[in-house]
Order: structure tokens, then sequence, then C-alpha cells
């Protein structure tokens, strides 16, 4: 899944849950900046950064694969390209 993708879906999740990257960085003990470079895209988030977000957030297995593993119709197109 591309890093911009998921990014943007947790920036949505966290603006749901009216939560600060501040905040978020802290539950998830990360430093702001490494969060604020996986939210922007320019790094990925690892399986237990994943796990915590789910936890964090509450939210089901389904919910967690829509936010990092389900491809947008872009990429399916781009994909189907090649």
């Amino acid at each position: 899944m591309e890093p911009e993708v998921v990014g943007k879906r947790v920036i949505k999740l966290m603006k749901e849950h009216k939560m600060e990257i501040e905040e978020l960085a802290k539950k998830m003990n990360l430093k702001q900046t490494v969060l604020k470079d996986k939210l922007e895209g320019k790094e990925e988030f690892y399986l237990e950064e994943m796990i915590k977000i789910k936890n964090i957030f509450h939210l089901d297995t389904k919910s967690c694969d829509e936010i990092f593993f389900q491809e947008t119709t872009e990429s399916k197109k781009n994909m189907t390209t090649k």
C-alpha cells in the first residue's frame, strides 16, 4: 500500500477522534517528527505501529484492513496499465 494513502487515512481517523499528532505520538511512543513523516507518506508504518493504532482507536479488523491494506481505485488502475 502506498505510504501517502495510508498517512491520509490515519490523519482522517485522527480528525474523526479529534486527536492531535502530539497525543497520538505519545500514545504510540514515537517522536512527533517520526509520526509526522509517516503521516506525510515519507515513511511506512510498521506492523507494530499498525497494531498500536488499531488498539488506540479501538478498530475492528475490517477497519484496520481498510486503512492499511485496501488499494485505492487509482493504484488498481496503475497496476492494470503496466
